[in-house]
């Protein structure tokens, strides 16, 4: 049996010269049994706030969750890149 769940953490967002902290929004996804199996976190959502909204468009990188997560600003919002 999947269970998700919503969850959120803090992130920090890097590039074009900026540092700025944020809160992300993910989904965790565990699976049922014995042992359970470890977390597995998508469908990450950064959080909008006057700090993430003063940011000017360009290639940034998101550290959160022990991960880094490399995304776009375009026209006010954040967009995955690979």
């Amino acid at each position: 049996m999947s269970v998700k769940e919503k969850v959120f953490f803090s992130g920090i967002i890097v590039g074009n010269g900026q540092r700025v902290e944020c809160e992300i929004q993910a989904t965790k996804s565990t699976l049922g049994g014995v042992p359970p199996s470890p977390a597995a976190f998508s469908d990450y959502r950064i959080m909008d706030s006057e700090a993430t909204r003063r940011l000017p468009d360009g290639d940034y990188e998101v550290l959160a969750n022990g991960e880094r997560i490399k995304v776009l600003r375009k026209g006010g919002y954040f967009l995955a890149r690979s």
